[in-house]
């Protein structure tokens, strides 16, 4: 009890210090009174007796030092001292003070940037009840030779698993919809969902407003009720509370918005499915999916996603194997449906299941790890550079150390006060740092490739605070501990000694020098993972699409009063008519399937003439006559479409690619060949023409078999416009066109052809970007470390300089001594980065495109571009090295 009180009259003294040495001063001042009163009673005069009571109660400030040290906390006074002493010497040296804290401060807000874009994609929860225990339901086929997450359960075989699976809480089922919208006498084009009425409840997610569907809800008779995602409520309704029950008009039907859900839910994203619908980046609507019975029972292939929520205990492996046994015996119960079974289609449903986090962010996560990866390597270079300057410091002020020891300043004491001025920068790197970091996760924004889940919620909370704060004290402390040991290894003696401090600086230097080395390696890792990124994109952005960049597209969905095929093809033949009329229009066609919009459609046929002992597979499309003209994709062979064919029943003409007619007919002529989708109705097509390929998936992976059908009978379409005209105007001209045919049909999604290309390297162009800046702020700081060492070994050797020229050294050979030296270091610094290159090129494979991962080429370039660079920067130091008047040189030693 008595350490504790004594603990806290030590606390308070030290909170309330003032008060404490004045009680201090007045009670010595009793003291020495009392015995001056003492010693003249005795005899002596006043002057004699004051003499004589300082001589007896001894040194007066040694014995204020002795009781401040009993009533207070020794280390917390001597740590105040430091940091105080810290900040007026850091605040005296602005030369090293700004370039330590900013070298500091772009490491650890380059680091703390690229967590918090880390933190919100990989560590943060998914906006669900236990996340971790949402499952998707996928049924591959082999029949098909596509990924397996494409297809989901049907909805037959799905309510079969929901009856009989064990290893599920809760399971559901939706598909994705798009919805004209009408607004303030203007329509738009959302995202949304149907959903079956366990969607909500399998989420776990409940709305901020209202509710969400019902059993009954999913019934035909009551499906004209909706959910409403929060911005849209925000954008439609201003958050007004009275928007529940209030109609929103979807294709032109009135349905009652029953619930409003919460800002973060907007399930699912773009990134949530890998094979979903591209035009949807989120979801702002849901309705109720009502199925009828027909739909229920069906076994063929729907565009349904399927998922669930695992029991307690049970594991995907688990979940998995009990699935695939319930499909083997469904597969065994059922026949394959009649319009599978004519694509060629066998009853051989599989089973996969995969977490929620697995689709959703296992596609971003080597993504993450490179940023990460990139970032700490800027960090350590960040490091290196305060360790340096840091070491130049510790040299500078050998003789100051010295003094200080000699006034009987303890080993350790010095040592705390050089790890707490390095602190001290640690704190103002991390304070500049975060308000780097801020500015960077605001243009952050613009680099949005669109399918990196949850990038814009990227922020500083907490962890990421603390993460920023511990990065920088641990690297401070990291740079600090080098000049810090290296003093506290030197005797008083040495310290006193001119000689012993310039070998001391020769320590300091051979450790600087091997610090550069190391930067110098680590810049090459990250210039060459940045140059063969670079390459990549490159590679992929010169890729040959087999169609023009400069078309303005569209995308066009007709509502319920479309409902007939006859009324689709009046409308675009009406929509095409008119977009060709206008000025500057050369031509104007639609496509069922977009390129490059992760949209297909697979075609099960038989080739007359070819060995089909399995069905063979190709990509289908439907197109309106003038497609290929508005997307001037050239002809090969044969001729293009034209109004007459969309209309034939007989020998329906198609058109091919050329990777179609070099499968199937490599040594004939296509032209008049035929193709059927089902040999034993004898439905022939015959191929009028050739086209050159186009690549429809991606622009990294080959061209495909594609064929092409002459149709204006589609419900949704792209349509494609070339034209002289700036894409601006064209797109103007669109939307007034559709209003004049139809005000109730919105044109979505208008863009050109080379902004779905530049969508499609969106991802590509975001990792090259950013990487690239990592390892330009790398060469920067690198450069600037070697132009200081540079300047600081010449600032050491100034006398050996000035000798050198005293013999007939010309000044030529100064300076070639010097850019020697630096030459030196960056050469090895290249040597030991290449081999290190050489190991870790290895993780950028799966980034790489038309490029090896050691390409000749980038290596070549960031050698030679780091030697110059160094030489560049050493050139300055080297210079002032030559301008060295000897006789001032040995003047000032």
């Amino acid at each position: 009890m008595a350490g504790w009180r004594r603990v806290i009259a030590r606390l308070r003294s030290l909170l309330d210090n003032k008060s404490a040495e004045e009680d201090l001063a007045r009670e010595v001042a009793s003291h020495l009174t009392l015995l001056t009163d003492d010693f003249e009673r005795r005899g002596m005069s006043p002057e004699e007796a004051r003499l004589a009571s300082r001589r007896a109660y001894g040194g007066v400030e040694q014995a204020k030092q002795a009781h401040r040290d009993e009533r207070s906390l020794l280390w917390i006074e001597q740590t105040m001292q430091d940091l105080r002493y810290g900040l007026r010497t850091l605040r005296k040296s602005p030369g090293f003070t700004i370039p330590a804290v900013l070298t500091l401060a772009l490491g650890v807000g380059a680091c703390t940037a690229i967590f918090s874009l880390v933190n919100a994609v990989l560590i943060r929860s998914l906006p669900y009840g236990d996340p971790e225990h949402l499952v998707y339901l996928f049924s591959p086929n082999p029949s098909l030779k596509i990924p397996a997450e494409v297809i989901c359960p049907s909805y037959g075989d799905f309510y079969d698993l929901k009856r009989e699976a064990k290893s599920y809480v809760d399971m559901s089922n939706f598909e994705q919809a798009q919805f004209s919208v009408a607004q303030q006498g203007t329509t738009q084009r959302i995202g949304g969902a149907r959903v079956d009425a366990d969607f909500f409840s399998t989420l776990q997610s409940m709305p901020e407003l209202g509710r969400t569907f019902a059993g009954e809800d999913n019934l035909q008779a009551n499906t004209k009720v909706a959910v409403i995602s929060h911005s849209l409520w925000v954008s439609m309704f201003g958050a007004r509370p009275d928007a529940l029950n209030r109609s929103i008009q979807l294709d032109g039907a009135n349905y009652q918005i029953v619930g409003v859900m919460p800002p973060e839910f907007e399930y699912p994203f773009k990134s949530d499915l890998p094979y979903g619908d591209s035009d949807i980046k989120s979801t702002q609507i849901w309705v109720p999916l009502a199925l009828n019975a027909q739909a229920r029972t069906s076994r063929g292939i729907g565009n349904n996603v399927s998922f669930a929520r695992l029991r307690s205990g049970v594991s995907i492996h688990q979940a998995q194997a009990e699935m695939a046994g319930i499909m083997a015996r469904l597969d065994k119960e059922y026949e394959a449906d009649p319009r599978d079974a004519d694509a060629g289609l066998t009853r051989e449903w599989g089973a996969l299941v995969e977490s929620f986090t697995g689709i959703s962010i296992g596609p971003v996560r080597p993504l993450m790890r490179l940023l990460l990866a990139a970032v700490g390597l800027v960090l350590l270079i960040a490091c290196g550079n305060v360790a340096n300057l840091l070491l130049a410091r510790a040299a500078e002020r050998g003789r100051e150390l010295g003094v200080r020891a000699a006034l009987g300043a303890g080993r350790g004491r010095m040592v705390r006060q050089l790890l707490t001025e390095s602190m001290l920068v640690g704190v103002g790197g991390c304070a500049v740092g975060i308000v780097l970091a801020v500015l960077f996760l605001r243009l952050l924004p613009k680099l949005d490739p669109g399918n990196i889940p949850r990038l814009n919620e990227a922020s500083l909370d907490t962890r990421v605070f603390l993460v920023a704060i511990g990065g920088s004290l641990l690297t401070s402390l990291v740079a600090g501990l080098m000049p810090a040991i290296g003093t506290s290894r030197m005797e008083l003696t040495e310290f006193l000694k001119s000689h012993a401090v310039r070998a001391s600086s020769a320590g300091h230097s051979r450790l600087q020098s091997a610090l550069i080395v190391a930067q110098t390696a680590m810049v090459v890792v990250l210039l060459a993972g940045a140059g063969l990124l670079i390459r990549s994109y490159i590679n992929v952005e010169s890729v040959d699409t087999g169609f023009t960049r400069s078309a303005v597209t569209f995308h066009v969905s007709l509502d319920q009063r479309y409902s007939k095929p006859e009324q689709h093809v009046a409308f675009y033949k009406d929509l095409m008519a008119k977009l060709e009329a206008l000025p500057g229009v050369q031509a104007a066609g639609s496509v069922n399937y977009l390129p490059l919009t992760n949209s297909e459609s697979l075609d099960f046929i038989y080739v007359d003439g070819f060995d089909n002992k399995d069905h063979q597979q190709t990509e289908g499309r439907d197109v309106t006559p003038h497609y290929f003209a508005a997307m001037n994709i050239p002809l090969v062979a044969g001729r293009y479409f034209t109004d007459a064919d969309a209309s034939a029943t007989a020998n329906r003409p198609v058109i091919i690619n050329q990777k179609f007619a070099e499968t199937f007919f490599p040594n004939r002529n296509p032209i008049g060949g035929r193709i059927t989708g089902d040999p034993k109705r004898a439905r022939w097509w015959t191929v009028v023409g050739v086209v050159t390929d186009v690549r429809h998936t991606s622009l990294e992976e080959e061209p495909q078999r594609q064929m092409y059908h002459a149709s204006y009978d589609a419900g949704d379409a792209s349509v494609a416009v070339r034209s002289t005209l700036p894409p601006a105007t064209v797109a103007n001209e669109i939307r007034v066109t559709l209003r004049s045919i139809d005000p109730k049909i919105a044109a979505t999604n208008v863009l050109t052809m080379g902004d779905m290309v530049s969508i499609a390297t969106a991802r590509r162009r975001f990792q090259t970007s950013l990487l690239t800046v990592f390892a330009g702020i790398a060469l920067i700081m690198a450069l600037v470390g070697l132009s200081g060492l540079m300047r600081f070994s010449v600032n050491r050797r100034t006398r050996e300089v000035g000798i050198r020229m005293a013999l007939g050294a010309a000044r030529r050979d100064v300076m070639l001594l010097i850019l020697r030296n630096a030459s030196v270091m960056v050469v090895l610094g290249v040597g030991l980065g290449l081999a290190c290159t050489w190991i870790a090129t290895r993780l950028l494979k799966s980034f790489l495109f038309g490029v090896g991962q050691h390409d000749p080429f980038t290596v070549v370039t960031v050698s030679v571009l780091l030697v110059v660079c160094g030489l560049i920067a050493a050139f300055v130091p080297a210079r002032r090295a030559a301008s060295i008047d000897p006789m001032q040189a040995l003047r000032t030693e």
